[in-house]
Parts: structure tokens; C-alpha cells; sequence
């Protein structure tokens, strides 16, 4: 089949949303499928020729122009970018359409099926007017996100959601169950393994005589880390030696580092470049994943699939999308927004070493198995049949 793919994402900045992008295109293309994008241009030829050579048959980029104009998000400049392009575009010879979708691409899915093509899937990884009014964006805007959100879905031969919560709110806005497919994300296997503790550990520079429990990603209030640094006074009154690391950045950082940074328990070591994040992932002792909210939606945690793509054991909030988890015994959950429970449970896993590496051993396991960019390829191909 012939494959276009259409994204707004930045992709010359790598980080969990554009592996997503480019790895499900590298599946594609391993399984012998011609597969092109259009992008956003990033103003990096360089970077370009070494994405398009790795990721994509051919690559068409959009422009960045309307930022100059229109006080919007990248996000829905770039949409407003792509809506125009894909009228103009000659792009009636492809199989299938594969959108990522944000709160504006129902323009692209506009926009093509007024070029006479049908055979589209769109990619829902949230539902929008949850997750931004956890952004703090008013709730008067959540009718109008959930028009554009279930308008996206109408225009799709196909809907791929992440989490059965997505269906869930499709079909009840009026979206067939038929056209919908429950896939959910995945990891690189090949850029985030095992490696020995005291070598993450020297190569960070951590003292290796303290236990690390640890969180890598967007500080977002969703993520719950505030629930792990509340719990870290409790676990220190029974293992003193214990640190908390704190990687990555966002609308919480600050707030979070102004409040706790005179903690010596309490480490934020900011942003590392995402082909070093394996390394920051395997100083961590436990893995901890404190999600909060959205509860009604569920996750499907691209950041829970790298820790245990790495061998770690993983400590993580008792909800939707993490807690069919448990029995694949490399996950123990907390409830959520609980610090107490997560002391407690935190505490009972870090008396049992052993335990621990048990743990980290399943977790790799599982993940060869089950979390491979390419088995995720391999189930939305399959939701694309080819077309007569």
C-alpha cells in the first residue's frame, strides 16, 4: 500500500510524541508499504534529509508563515497550514490517509475528504476537553472541543483510539463501535534496554549507596508527582538514603521546584535529551508513575512501556489503562493522588532487593512481547485493508 501520514508535530525535536510518529512509519515501512508525510517545516535541511532517510519515502512540509499572523497554538497554525496544502496537493493516489489527530485536524480530514478521499484513519491519543481543562483552559470551550474532536472521527473511514475510554465517549457521541480499533502505544526496544546500575549511575554522576526512586516526563498536574515528592518524607523515615530524581519540564516545574527544591530528598535534574532518557531510566530503583485524573479516560503510557522496555520496576497509580497491568507482575499500584499508599507500597518493594530485579527481568519480557513499535504498526495496518 501507499501511505500518507499527516501530523503537526515538530519532528526534527525528539521525544515521546514524535517516536510515536516516526516509529509508526518505520513499522509501515517495514512491512513493505511506501510511506510519505507532511509535516511542518522545521527550518533544518539537514535534519530533514536524516528524518526522511529513517522515517519516510518522501517528505512534504508545511509552512510556518501563519504564526506571524494568527495568535494560536503551533498546533492549530500548523492544521490551518495543512488544511490549505492538502487542497492543492495532488495526493489522490494514496491508499490510505493516517491523521494525528489535535484539536484542528478535522480540518486536514476536511480538506481531503473534499479531495474525493475516504480511506482515512484518524489517531485519537485523548480526549481534548478533559485534558485541557486540566490545562486550565475554561470549561465553556468543552462543547466546541468535543464537536471538533467527534467531527475528526466522523470524517474517518477509521478511528485508532489508545484507551477503550476514547471509544467510549466516541460511541456516545454518536460515532460507530465498527469503525473504531483499540490500539494502544507503544516503545523503542532497540533504544531503551537494561544497563547496570552502578554504570547509569557513574555515568550520571549519582552516589550509588542511595536508593533512587525516580519519574522522567512532562510535569503536567496529570502526571501526579506531587503525590511521589509528598511521599518521600514518609519513606525516608524508615530508608533515610532514599532520593527522589525528577526529570523533564513543564507548567509544573517551577511551581514544583519553588515549593520543594530546599529538600535535600528531592532532586530535579530538568530536561535530558531524549536519546539519553535510557540512561536517567536505569538510575532509577523503582519507577514511578503517580498519574492522576482523567480517570474516565484511562492511559495508555508510553513513559510505563519505556520503564519497562528497560528492566524497571515499576510503582504506579491504581487507574484505567495502568491496573490491567498488575498481573503481568512487573507493575504494584498505588491509589491514586495518595501518598501515604504510595510510601507504603514503595516502602514494601525496597525491603526486597531481590524482588526488585524479578520485577525488572518481567518487565523487559513483557515488552519484547507486547510493546514493540512495530506490533503496533502491525495491528492499525491490519485496520487498514487494502481498498479496491
Amino acid at each position: 500500500m501507499k501511505i500518507l501520514m499527516i501530523s503537526t508535530l515538530n519532528l526534527s525535536k525528539p521525544n515521546g510524541g514524535t517516536a510515536h510518529f516516526t516509529s509508526i512509519a518505520q513499522g509501515f515501512r517495514k512491512y513493505g508499504h511506501t510511506v510519505d508525510a507532511i509535516i511542518p517545516d522545521f527550518g533544518d535541511d539537514r535534519a530533514a534529509h536524516e528524518l526522511a532517510s529513517q522515517s519516510f519515502d518522501t517528505i512534504t512540509f508545511s509552512s510556518n508563515n501563519f504564526s506571524r499572523f494568527l495568535p494560536l497554538s503551533k498546533t492549530s497554525i500548523n492544521s490551518l497550514a495543512q488544511f490549505f496544502q492538502t487542497l492543492t496537493l495532488n495526493i489522490n493516489s494514496y491508499d490510505w490517509v493516517y491523521v494525528r489527530s489535535n484539536i484542528l485536524s478535522c480540518l486536514i480530514a476536511l480538506a481531503l475528504r473534499l479531495k474525493g478521499i475516504k480511506t482515512i484513519i484518524t489517531e485519537h491519543n485523548g480526549w481534548f476537553s478533559e485534558e485541557l481543562s486540566m490545562m486550565g483552559v475554561p470549561f465553556i470551550f468543552k462543547r466546541l472541543l468535543n464537536f471538533v474532536q467527534v467531527l475528526d472521527a466522523s470524517l474517518a473511514r477509521q478511528v485508532r483510539v489508545v484507551v477503550p475510554g476514547i471509544q467510549e465517549k466516541l460511541i456516545d457521541c454518536g460515532i460507530s463501535k465498527d469503525k473504531i480499533t483499540i490500539i494502544g502505544n507503544g516503545t523503542n526496544l532497540d533504544l531503551f534496554y537494561p544497563i547496570d546500575r552502578e554504570i547509569a549511575l557513574t555515568k550520571i554522576g549519582l552516589d550509588p549507596n542511595y536508593f533512587y526512586l525516580g519519574f522522567i516526563g512532562d510535569l503536567e498536574l496529570w502526571q501526579g508527582v506531587e503525590t511521589a515528592i509528598e511521599a518521600i518524607p514518609i519513606i525516608c523515615q524508615q530508608y533515610p538514603n532514599t532520593r527522589l530524581l525528577i526529570i523533564g519540564e513543564g507548567r509544573q516545574l517551577e511551581p514544583l521546584k519553588k515549593k520543594y527544591s530546599d529538600r535535600a530528598s528531592i532532586q530535579f535534574l530538568g530536561s535530558v535529551p531524549y536519546r539519553e532518557s535510557n540512561l536517567y531510566i536505569n538510575s532509577f530503583d523503582i519507577a514511578l508513575l503517580p498519574k492522576c485524573g482523567l480517570s474516565t479516560i484511562g492511559f495508555s503510557p508510553i513513559k510505563l512501556y519505556a520503564y519497562a522496555a528497560a528492566g524497571r520496576a515499576i510503582l504506579a497509580s491504581n487507574i484505567r489503562g495502568i491496573s490491567e497491568l498488575e498481573a503481568a507482575s512487573f507493575v504494584v499500584l498505588h491509589q491514586p493522588s495518595n501518598p501515604q499508599d504510595l510510601a507504603q507500597k514503595a516502602i514494601k518493594m525496597m525491603s526486597d532487593r531481590d524482588y526488585l530485579n524479578k520485577m525488572g527481568a518481567a518487565a523487559r519480557h513483557y515488552a519484547e512481547r507486547h510493546f514493540s513499535w512495530e506490533l503496533v504498526a502491525k495491528k492499525i495496518l491490519d485496520a487498514m485493508p487494502e481498498i479496491d
